[in-house]
């Protein structure tokens, strides 16, 4: 992949970093999922911070993520971030992180565009990328069924190809790992992670995932997760059978 192949545009306030092999009519409306809704291009919606929807464009299905804020600063800038130059802005960031990470061939959405829209100090923001399909969140699968000890493994072994490959992603959880239909395993929301040199976070990283687990497992009535499973995922990312 040529690194160098993305394009800047603005349209009105809006300042747009995009593939254009992947975006080749890029315009407003394709970061508003109530534009989207009145084209009857929706296909879905998820959950969790921001607001995330999937639809149909240019032939492909695309998943369209609002930046929201958390925390008790969600209560008087919900989806504003202080910032100056475009390159340091959250979907700049991450949309370059992306790309890096395909160029990789690490198993991450492809990423589309980023929307940022500038008010005097302030941006607003969203995240373009390939809806992979038929896919589910591992905390959604967990809550219907026990994963076999070669799931585990894999999940393990995708985890250890991102940390091989410097990744440190910030919020690894239960909801941003992925599984398809072929049960390969993807990670998501890429949002403040980074490349990171030498190795003392990778542990940390580890046991964040961990919580993670252990949290749906004491709120959740049904949750199929326990030590062996953990077990399971830890013989992955260490290579062993």
């Amino acid at each position: 992949m040529n690194m160098k192949e993305f394009e800047i545009k603005k349209l009105n306030k809006r300042w747009l970093l995009f593939d254009p092999a992947l975006m080749k009519n890029p315009c407003e409306e394709y970061f508003s999922c109530a534009a989207m809704k009145q084209k009857n291009a929706l296909t879905g919606s998820a959950g969790g911070r921001g607001e995330t929807c999937f639809y149909r464009a240019e032939n492909s299905i695309w998943a369209l993520r609002h930046y929201l804020r958390g925390g008790l600063v969600a209560k008087l800038l919900s989806d504003q971030y202080f910032g100056l130059r475009l390159k340091n802005t959250r979907a700049w960031k991450e949309w370059h992180l992306l790309r890096q990470m395909v160029a990789l061939r690490l198993p991450v959405p492809r990423p589309v565009a980023a929307s940022v829209s500038k008010t005097f100090l302030f941006y607003r923001a969203d995240l373009l990328t390939e809806y992979i399909e038929q896919t589910k969140t591992l905390a959604e699968i967990l809550q219907a069924d026990a994963l076999p000890a070669e799931l585990w493994h894999n999940i393990g072994h995708c985890i250890r190809q991102f940390h091989d490959n410097k990744v440190y992603h910030s919020d690894l959880n239960a909801k941003n790992i992925m599984l398809d239909q072929q049960q390969k395993v993807y990670l998501i929301d890429f949002d403040q992670c980074e490349f990171r040199s030498r190795d003392n976070w990778k542990i940390k990283n580890l046991l964040r995932l961990k919580r993670s687990l252990d949290k749906f497992q004491h709120k959740l009535k049904v949750f199929n997760f326990n030590e062996q499973a953990w077990q399971d995922l830890l013989a992955g990312y260490d290579g062993k059978a």
